[in-house]
């Protein structure tokens, strides 16, 4: 143990509150990583755990004391302490309908998910391991405790927790727990938008997402998570521009972008309307026109779904709506534009947007002129933004405030500035203050 550890061992020892290690931080420290968080449990009730550490001047938070959850600060970090419990029957598919306290370490370890979370470590006793926990982490394993469908039935999430801890530790679903997954998938529609939401979020943080997302699709979960990704699955883009079906193209830019939650987003999301635009001309050849434009509703609707922030949902909206305006011929005009209508800060999501053309396009049968557009197109953005043409109202060499001087109505006063900018986006040379009054002058 970490002598930080082994100090709490000692005082918890030295207050006669008997305890143990439990769940993931020894998963992690068999797995030889740093654990996130320790979780200790005892047989004591939380009232006896409250006297015990209160006596010892720690200071205490309920974070959870219906369910026997107290946290303690000590040394500079929080560390919780749970008593021992059973589960009642679970009525929601998520939580059980009562807890009960027990003083049995084996009884607590059963109602645990997988076995590698179903350990205990006391610093006298060794290690509890009544599920083979550390042979599943040999045979890089994920495992349910007893029945698999039994496990999932009680809390229908643990089919996307199973997935994820196989995601990040680069393990295989064990045989009986992935036929439950696909058999018990029905289930996550009783879960709530915000929980589906936050699993998936971590899995497209993973260091390497892509093992995650190829079980979504293969325990064929996608319906009960956004529908819309289903047909993705498998669907042959027919294209000499792409060797791998749109939902394996997706996951692939996943993989190639870094680990910023609105970037992954839109790369999960970025051909999602494919299947629903395309189309085929006489001679055979495939066309997706605006799968980008309606990719961004659909993504839209998808995250409003999952309740993901507005920010957010904006955010991957826009990265989508231009992830392909690299290999679009371009005036420079559209281009002020494009980056005129860019949310501030505009440099950053500039660069959100080049990181995902860039993934899109090492998850594509990339050409030399491909990888030339993308080029010159990240060029010609960055000149611009560096050049000071003005892209903003308040870049103008006429103001706002000046409207009203030249007796223009408030309610024209917005329409007057926007004109103006439109001119000067169009050719920065025309903003100068004779041009922008004489447009001004048909508002009045």
């Amino acid at each position: 143990m970490p002598e930080p550890i082994s100090a709490v061992f000692a005082l918890l020892d030295a207050r006669e509150l008997p305890a143990w290690l439990v769940g993931g931080c020894l998963r992690d420290i068999l797995l030889g990583r740093e654990p996130k968080d320790w979780d200790f449990a005892t047989p004591c009730p939380p009232e006896t755990v409250r006297e015990k550490l209160s006596g010892a001047g720690l200071s205490l938070w309920d974070t959870g004391l219906k369910h026997g959850t107290l946290t303690f600060w000590y040394r500079g970090t929080a560390y919780e302490i749970t008593t021992f419990r059973v589960d009642g029957p679970y009525e929601d598919f998520r939580r059980p309908q009562w807890v009960a306290f027990t003083s049995s370490l084996q009884e607590d370890l059963a109602r645990r998910d997988f076995t590698i979370n179903a350990m205990a470590y006391h610093w006298r006793e060794g290690l509890t391991d009544p599920y083979g926990g550390i042979k599943d982490i040999e045979d890089r394993l994920i495992r349910a405790v007893g029945l698999p469908g039994d496990r999932l039935q009680e809390d229908a999430l643990r089919i996307l927790r199973g997935i994820r801890f196989a995601g990040s530790l680069g393990f295989t679903l064990e045989k009986d727990l992935a036929l439950a997954m696909r058999d018990k998938a029905e289930l996550l529609l009783r879960i709530s938008p915000e929980r589906l939401a936050s699993e998936l979020k971590a899995m497209l943080l993973l260091p390497s997402p892509g093992q995650a997302l190829e079980l979504l699709a293969d325990r064929e979960l996608w319906p009960y998570i956004a529908p819309e990704m289903s047909a993705t699955v498998g669907f042959d883009q027919k294209s000499r521009y792409h060797h791998l079906d749109a939902y394996r193209h997706m996951i692939r830019a996943v993989e190639n972008a870094p680990p910023d939650l609105e970037i992954r987003l839109a790369a999960l999301l970025h051909d999602v309307a494919k299947p629903a635009v395309w189309t085929t001309d006489e001679q055979g050849k495939s066309s997706y026109r605006r799968h980008e434009t309606t990719g961004a509703d659909m993504a839209g609707k998808i995250l409003d779904r999952l309740r993901f922030s507005h920010a957010i949902r904006d955010c991957v909206m826009m990265l989508i709506r231009h992830h392909m305006l690299h290999l679009k011929k371009l005036s420079d005009a559209d281009l002020r534009r494009m980056l005129s209508d860019l949310p501030k800060p505009r440099e950053e999501n500039l660069e959100r947007i080049l990181i995902l053309q860039n993934a899109d396009l090492l998850a594509s049968r990339y050409t030399a002129d491909s990888l030339h557009a993308y080029a010159r197109f990240s060029r010609r953005c960055r000149d611009i933004l560096t050049s000071g043409c003005p892209l903003d109202l308040g870049d103008l060499a006429v103001k706002g405030e000046e409207l009203e001087g030249l007796g223009i109505a408030p309610a024209n006063r917005s329409k007057a500035l926007k004109a103006m900018l439109a001119e000067v986006l169009q050719d920065p040379e025309q903003n100068r203050r004779p041009v922008l009054l004489e447009i001004a002058e048909r508002f009045r």
